[in-house]
């Protein structure tokens, strides 16, 4: 098929594209930045998300039947510092290219959301899809603006729009620079001897979900009889400090975390209850957090040479 993915000099978009390639669909890929992963066998091109001129002729020219929207601003705490800039990216961006997208003819738009920023301190864990949602933060509150928007360009256009509510990502090829992705974070400093920083306790809790079940349930979220917004995850906690002491171990990292003061807008918990995704996408995680920090820890072994 035709199709344009968002986001692909990220995370995410990077095994993405990877993926939609090896399958032979015929793939356009937008972003602001190069590729950090490139793959021969599609069509590259830059350009800011918020550009509303770019992004039509992009989308006019890939005539995509299938849009993935991953291109987002992504970090809780630039959301309390730069507000605007959170909204622009996550909430405009999203509601030009889904507009532009049902215009070219596009049958479904698979945006990614979150599961872990939208729910604030939920009253019940692993929160599920009803759980009411109550962000925290600028960013968390994007992300569900986002949906609402979509659905009404969905209702308007006729546009399906389904969407993922993942967890906390990892994996390899993450980005360790930013300020989000502990795991990526924690495991290029530990390989490297330098000291890694735990905001807060080190008690609050995250559902970490790998990222190659991630990439599954979005080709089941393109291809599944109904469109739908589902929750990603793996229905368990593991806190911060649980994170730092399976790194340490998988890497013989031997140093005390650096404790600083907790981070505006971060929730104290979570975890997702999967139970709609498997009812209508059959989709579940297959890969255990044992497993999926050591895949990690080896990509970085291999990519840093330590």
């Amino acid at each position: 098929m035709r199709v344009l993915v968002t986001g692909t000099s990220g995370f995410v978009g990077t095994h993405l594209v990877r993926r939609l390639v090896a399958e032979g669909h015929e793939v356009t890929g937008v972003d602001w930045n190069e590729p950090r992963r490139p793959v021969q066998g599609w069509h590259d091109v830059r350009l800011d998300i918020r550009d509303d001129v770019a992004v039509q002729r992009a989308v006019t020219e890939a005539r995509p039947e299938l849009v993935w929207h991953l291109a987002a601003q992504a970090s809780v705490s630039v959301s309390m510092r730069e507000p605007r800039l959170d909204i622009e990216t996550n909430c405009i961006a999203s509601v030009t290219l889904a507009r532009a997208a049902a215009a070219a003819g596009t049958q479904r738009f698979i945006f990614t959301s979150s599961g872990g920023a939208m729910f604030g301190d939920p009253p019940e864990i692993p929160a599920r899809d009803e759980t009411p949602v109550a962000p925290r933060s600028i960013y968390g509150a994007s992300k569900v603006a986002a949906e609402r928007y979509l659905e009404i360009v969905g209702l308007e256009t006729g546009m399906e729009i389904a969407g993922l509510r993942p967890g906390n990502i990892y994996g390899p090829y993450q980005d360790p620079h930013g300020e989000a992705g502990v795991v990526a974070i924690f495991t290029q400093r530990m390989l490297r001897g330098e000291p890694c920083t735990i905001f807060g306790t080190g008690a609050d809790t995250r559902d970490y979900v790998y990222v190659e079940d991630v990439i599954e349930a979005q080709m089941r979220a393109a291809t599944a009889p109904v469109a739908a917004f589902c929750l990603v995850g793996t229905g368990r906690e593991t806190s911060t400090r649980e994170i730092f002491d399976l790194l340490a171990h998988e890497t013989g990292y031997e140093r005390a975390p650096v404790a600083a003061p907790p981070r505006p807008g971060d929730i104290p918990r979570i975890a997702l209850d999967a139970s709609r995704a498997w009812e209508l996408w059959q989709w579940q995680p297959t890969v255990t957090l044992a497993d999926g920090m050591a895949r990690t820890v080896a990509a970085f072994r291999e990519e840093l040479g330590a």
